[in-house]
């Protein structure tokens, strides 16, 4: 331990980000200090009781043991006790700094620091540590004197005079430490203050001028109650007071309050307060050291606010939402009769906004929104903006459901009015999802969950429009949820087999082909139809993943019918194929590389798509119609008749196929019969063949016959097939042997 500075004080620098750690090593070495730098507490210990260290630059946060543990023991050590200690920390919150103090710290610099403060405080400290060294040396010589006079009188009749010049010089050496304490005090860029027990100001250093505006001596009696802030009033004078019984160790206590100054303006000033004892354990007053912190507590105001609203819209945002919710939640449970409601918004339609007249008048739009919002709520009610085009309502103390209902009644109509932005005319409606709050509800996050499927349900049904969460919607959810990972799973480990309906010549009977469907053989379900798990896989985009394996699996099976058998050279298998598979760039690869790898001929295969696809008027999907012709596949309109299709996409793409959908064929001998006719005649003026789905029956078999429908499928022929059943059927209908039952069946 060092127990005098030396003529070239060593520092000792901690900290373990090496670019600090160099800065500031760098910086001191330059003023003409001798530095030592490590990166972690367990070294610092080591060097600081190995080497004499003048002072201690000390960061929190490192990755052994924290600062506030390091200090601890150097505290607690005698070799290292009297080492004077500075934080230097990016923790800034009162209780960091308060622990700090308590462990032991002389100072505290919040980072990120400038080098000129460091390099000041550094000063300062390592001063008083001098001024404390060269007095405790003082002490210690004194101490000998006295003892060494104690002798001498009582060993030999000494002169009085000579004692009288001992006890001059002690008095002069207490003057002159006094005097080094004074300058430094005077010299400080920090206010620096002397305070009775009482409040009041007994020493004030000369930096009270250029801080606070008044001359030292102008506060020189006043209490410091006189200058602050009425709110800060009685946290300051609780600081201040004096305990009733002085304790062994007393404690300095940091503060931040507001304090007026000579321009009446108010300054908030981080003080750090520490008593001052007497020889009998005392309290005779109180020693203060304080610095301008105003710029600092407005950038952490700021900061917390920012955390706390959104950028765009200035309304509360998720978080603040979620702290709100979390004592009205403890409110519920405590109180039982204490409800809230809770709406959450989605503009619908917003991202055509965005993509047509740009993310500015989007944001406007926004802005826009979000007032008339607030003027749909009471003062104590919530707008906040959960993100992107949400926004979330909460309902303060709400009887009943029916106020939440009146709000989303008030907010649609509000909506249904034209919103001018940027001199554009926009015309918008909002899907809303309501809840009521309950003492079921534990977190922020379930309400947020349960709210969330509301709206999404709100959504699904139409848009423009509300939807009241209940708990049935939860279970719906969780089964939905369960399906997606079950399906995600499925496709990992091909779960997916494809089952082949024949398809029928009406006027032949012969077996011209099959349609490809697909199923999914769940592990603990057993089979699933696609009318359980198509519209979950459209919607997570899964849909690709499961198209790819049944396109793998009927050119396998195209494959092993050709080894096996003499197919005809028409002979094809139908793949439903979905938009998203279709507007996939890579689809014509992915179809190019299965065809390679089964050995397969692209005219096998017949692709069905929906008369939606042959709408999209894009380049892109034109040309993908392109490639399909080329690579000698066809192409079916499955479902024909129940969406939007225009004779000029018909005739302006090759397709070869119309599929009548079953809807019609059920209803054909009541109502549809002409709706099938006029499908069945279109196709055959644009040469195209037609296939009628879901025939079940020999009367609209010979219906369909007389029609001019070339060919069907249906539980009439035959049910979908799995691949050995439809292998035996292919196998019998091929045989010369082969032989078509009475009632038209394919045996």
């Amino acid at each position: 331990m060092s127990t005098t500075c030396s003529p070239k004080p060593v520092i000792l620098v901690v900290d373990d980000i090496p670019d600090n750690l160099h800065l500031l090593t760098r910086e001191l070495s330059a003023q003409g200090y001798e530095t030592r730098g490590v990166l972690t507490g367990t070294m610092a210990l080591t060097v600081a009781r190995s080497t004499p260290i003048d002072l201690i630059l000390l960061d929190i946060m490192l990755p052994d043991m924290d600062g506030y543990t390091v200090c601890q023991a150097l505290k607690a050590d005698p070799a290292t006790s009297a080492i004077p200690v500075i934080f230097l920390s990016a923790l800034d919150e009162a209780l960091d700094k308060v622990k700090a103090f308590t462990v032991g710290g002389v100072d505290y610099v919040t980072k990120p620091f400038k080098t000129i403060e460091v390099m000041a405080r550094v000063g300062t400290q390592l001063s008083l540590r001098q001024a404390q060294l060269q007095l405790q040396q003082f002490n210690q010589e004194l101490e000998k004197q006295v003892q060494q006079r104690t002798y001498e009188l009582g060993t030999a009749n000494q002169s009085l005079q000579a004692e009288i010049q001992v006890r001059q010089q002690v008095e002069q050496d207490l003057r002159n430490s006094e005097l080094r304490y004074r300058l430094i005090a005077d010299h400080m860029g920090d206010l620096v203050c002397l305070h009775s027990p009482e409040g009041q100001f007994l020493y004030v250093s000369p930096s009270a001028q250029t801080l606070l505006g008044y001359a030292p001596e102008m506060l020189i009696g006043k209490a410091i109650a006189d200058f602050c802030h009425p709110d800060d009033l009685q946290y300051v004078q609780i600081h201040f007071q004096a305990p009733p019984e002085p304790t062994e160790a007393i404690k300095p206590v940091a503060l931040c309050y507001r304090f007026r100054c000579q321009s009446r303006r108010y300054l908030w000033l981080e003080t750090l307060a520490k008593p001052v004892l007497n020889e009998a354990g005392q309290i005779t007053g109180m020693v203060t050291s304080s610095r301008d912190v105003t710029r600092r507590v407005k950038i952490e105001k700021q900061l917390r606010y920012d955390s706390l609203h959104d950028a765009l819209t200035h309304l509360p945002n998720r978080d603040w939402l979620a702290k709100r919710l979390e004592l009205e939640i403890l409110q519920c449970q405590r109180y039982s009769q204490t409800c809230f409601g809770l709406l959450m918004i989605d503009l619908d339609r917003f991202k055509a906004v965005n993509d047509s007249l740009g993310h500015l008048v989007g944001d406007k739009l926004l802005i826009a929104v979000s007032n008339l919002l607030k003027g749909c709520v009471r003062d104590v009610d919530m707008v906040s903006r959960w993100g992107g085009d949400e926004f979330v309502i909460f309902l303060d103390h709400i009887a009943d459901i029916k106020e939440a209902i009146q709000v989303a009644e008030r907010i649609k109509t509000v909506l249904e009015n034209p919103i001018e932005v940027e001199g554009k005319i926009i015309f918008t409606s909002a899907s809303i999802g309501i809840l009521m709050g309950n003492t079921d509800y534990k977190t922020s996050n379930e309400i947020f969950r349960d709210v969330d499927i509301a709206l999404y349900r709100a959504k699904a049904s139409g848009r423009n429009r509300y939807e009241i969460f209940g708990l049935e919607m939860y279970q719906e959810a969780i089964a939905l949820l369960n399906l997606e990972n079950d399906l995600r799973l499925a496709i990992q480990q091909q779960h997916f087999v494809t089952y082949y309906q024949p398809i029928v010549s009406l006027s032949t009977q012969a077996l011209l082909g099959f349609e490809a469907l697909v199923r999914w053989q769940h592990p603990s379900r057993g089979l699933i139809m696609p009318g359980d798990f198509i519209d979950l896989a459209e919607d997570t985009g899964l849909i690709k993943a499961i198209g790819s394996q049944v396109l793998r699996q009927v050119c396998e099976t195209i494959k092993q019918w050709e080894t096996a058998y003499a197919l005809a050279p028409d002979f094809r298998i139908s793949v439903n194929v979905s938009g998203q598979q279709f507007r996939d760039v890579t689809f014509i690869a992915t179809l190019d590389q299965l065809l390679a790898e089964t050995g397969v001929q692209g005219d096998r295969l017949k692709l069905e798509i929906t008369e939606r696809i042959l709408l999209e008027q894009s380049s892109s999907i034109a040309q993908t119609l392109a490639d399909i012709t080329a690579r000698g596949m066809q192409l079916s309109v499955d479902d024909f008749g129940t969406g939007y299709s225009s004779l000029r996409y018909l005739s302006q793409f090759a397709v070869q196929t119309l599929k009548i959908d079953r809807s019609f064929v059920n209803q054909m001998q009541s109502r549809h019969q002409g709706i099938v006719q006029a499908i069945v005649d279109l196709a055959h003026n644009l040469e195209m063949d037609c296939i009628a789905e879901g025939v079940e029956t020999e009367a609209q078999r010979s219906q369909l016959l007389r029609l001019g429908c070339e060919a069907a499928q249906g539980y009439l022929f035959s049910r979908p097939l799995p691949l050995a059943a439809a292998s035996e059927m292919l196998r019998r209908w091929l045989d010369p042997k082969g032989e078509v039952g009475a009632n038209g069946c394919l045996l």
